[in-house]
């Protein structure tokens, strides 16, 4: 609803940074303190553009922490090349300070009040990280299942994480897919391939998607050739360096 995006304002905000950490060789978790007095509202899926210290170049990443923590997380995908993975690579250190401007964005969780099926590629993960943090003090909830896919095995992060809110979140499940033919993980392919039985519900679903343009085109496509139009249907489009922000509401 736009009422709820009307009570979050963006805004530039000063911080510092608390931790740098490599979660595996091709992902990294940044935070930062969440900014004082409170000035910091959004909605779970949204994002914001960082300053990448020592230059004058924003990335746009979203938040992987829930509205109201004392940190602020964000997951990087640690690519060689990119100005914010090369300063968190070489240069990073708890207390730099770092600027953002946010919240932005049309891509946060709704009211859930039917199933929610969510499909995440790589480092997509982030909002709905946020999102299941704030479902977490829901409850009486309806199934939501999130089919997480990425492309190596190395890329797959936080799983102790979505273990642990399925454990504390009455109906949610999760799912892990690899690409990677190589791999030895016991659902390999796409995460279209991987849809567990029954979470379209027959349309009765709301759909949120996060992920890169090739996976987003895809999730669409199958979408179609199934006949399956969901109640409704939220999508992120991003690169690993920059977001494009394309979006349906």
């Amino acid at each position: 609803s736009t009422s709820a995006v009307a009570k979050t304002r963006a805004a530039t905000h000063e911080t510092v940074v608390t931790a740098v950490e490599k979660l595996s060789p091709t992902t990294v978790r940044l935070a930062v303190e969440a900014p004082a007095g409170g000035t910091l509202a959004f909605l779970p899926g949204q994002y914001v553009n960082i300053v990448v210290p020592g230059t004058d170049q924003t990335r746009s990443y979203s938040f992987s922490s829930g509205p109201g923590a004392d940190e602020v997380a964000f997951l990087l995908r640690n690519t060689t090349t990119g100005a914010l993975p090369t300063y968190l690579r070489e240069r990073a250190k708890v207390g730099d300070r770092v600027e953002f401007t946010g919240p932005l964005g049309s891509f946060y969780l709704r009211d859930v009040q039917r199933p929610v099926l969510m499909l995440d590629g790589g480092t997509g993960l982030a909002p709905f990280l946020s999102m299941l943090q704030v479902l977490e003090s829901h409850s009486a909830l309806p199934p939501i299942h999130l089919v997480y896919g990425v492309t190596r095995d190395a890329d797959l992060v936080m799983v102790d994480a979505l273990e642990a809110l399925a454990a504390r979140i009455p109906g949610f499940a999760f799912t892990t897919v690899v690409a990677d033919e190589a791999s030895s993980h016991p659902r390999k392919g796409w995460v279209t391939q991987h849809l567990p039985e029954g979470c379209l519900n027959e349309g009765d679903v709301d759909v949120y998607l996060c992920g890169p343009p090739p996976m987003v085109d895809a999730v669409r496509r199958h979408l179609d050739e199934v006949g399956v139009r969901p109640a409704s249907f939220h999508y992120e489009k991003f690169t690993p360096s920059q977001p494009s922000q394309d979006r349906a509401a």
